[in-house]
């Protein structure tokens, strides 16, 4: 198998490498594509971090290609990793122009890619996930592309549960969908945890929930509330406050707080996609919640969101519409709204 890295200089690309190397898990017959930018500085930085790759780990020179035409990707799985961050001394608006800077790149790649009759997997870690996946569908089968925007809200899930009542987050299971933004929505419904019966994990739940119940602005309203905060206080300020909120809205503020920081998130990122690629190279089927084009498969959602699927190298073989509590149903058509309209405004038809 080859994986073409689309953006393999940026943090969360290089953060992957790093983790694909240094766990061996590319197998003799597998190769790795590093694409960058048709410019000076993109070979330079590629060499560089071959050569510092190679440092690490002492082997896979010949696994190791470098690329620098969008239309000499040939990799049979495609992650797009390239991605322009948001940072706090950007002015209002700026987010909006970085997306379309993002979804320009992504374009580019499409239509090289697809214009050389190539059909790869593609695996998005690219903001905003929604549109790029969105925009990816118009070019390929929508089954073929996928965001890995859900599975990283899903580990971050398990991993605010999990270190609120002390335990490892593998004893946790529970899923996210929706949107990787605002309009996610974590699935109590799907909580399981490791030896612990149902009274107790009910009673544990309604404790970790803090009352919140599941309503459509149930994580932006906190949101709201942390940017005014952010006004007004200090960074001590704000985490102070942040450790009052409900967990499944942590699940969401945390990281975009952190970024507000001026800290990227790339081995969250990167580890959530090696998890993916890592069954992709066993030949195995991954089975979580990944962004997707939907044409109401799920709950009758028709836009990019995020759902358990069953995902190989044929793409996605099946979405799985879980049960879900009412509350929670109630949230899908707000989503639904809520992603159409940030996509649409983005990305016209």
């Amino acid at each position: 198998m080859k994986i073409s890295i689309v953006g393999a200089g940026e943090g969360a690309a290089r953060s992957l490498m790093s983790m694909l190397m240094a766990g061996r898990f590319l197998g003799a017959e597998d190769a790795v594509q590093l694409v960058e930018e048709r410019e000076e500085r993109s070979f330079y930085a590629l060499e560089g971090l071959r050569s510092d790759l190679l440092d690490a780990v002492g082997m896979g020179a010949e696994q190791l290609e470098l690329c620098f035409q969008p239309e000499d990707v040939d990799g049979d799985v495609v992650v797009m990793a390239g991605a322009l961050s948001y940072y706090p001394p950007l002015e209002k608006g700026s987010c909006d122009a970085l997306a379309l800077c993002n979804l320009d790149m992504a374009r580019e790649y499409a239509r090289a890619i697809s214009s050389k009759g190539r059909n790869p997997i593609f695996l998005v870690m690219t903001e905003p996930v929604e549109a790029v996946v969105e925009l990816l569908s118009r070019y390929f089968p929508r089954k073929k592309v996928v965001g890995v925007g859900a599975f990283l809200d899903t580990l971050r899930f398990r991993k605010e549960i999990a270190t609120a009542l002390g335990i490892p987050r593998s004893y946790v299971e529970a899923l996210v969908i929706g949107e990787h933004g605002a309009c996610m929505i974590p699935l109590w419904s799907s909580v399981r945890i490791l030896g612990m019966a149902k009274e107790e994990l009910r009673s544990t739940i309604n404790r970790l929930r803090k009352g919140r119940s599941y309503s459509p602005t149930c994580i932006f309203e906190p949101w709201e509330d942390t940017m005014e905060i952010i006004k007004k206080e200090s960074p001590m300020g704000v985490f102070k406050m942040f450790t009052e909120l409900p967990l499944c809205v942590k699940v969401f503020i945390r990281p975009w707080l952190a970024c507000q920081m001026g800290m990227e998130a790339v081995f969250g990122p990167a580890g959530a996609a090696l998890r993916i690629l890592n069954v992709l190279l066993r030949g195995e089927y991954f089975f979580g919640p990944l962004q997707m084009r939907l044409e109401g498969e799920f709950y009758d959602v028709d836009t990019v969101f995020g759902v358990p699927v069953v995902f190989g190298m044929e793409g996605v073989l099946n979405v799985v519409e879980v049960p879900l509590w009412e509350g929670e149903k109630a949230m899908i058509p707000a989503a639904n709204r809520g992603i159409k309209e940030r996509i649409g405004k983005i990305l016209p038809e």
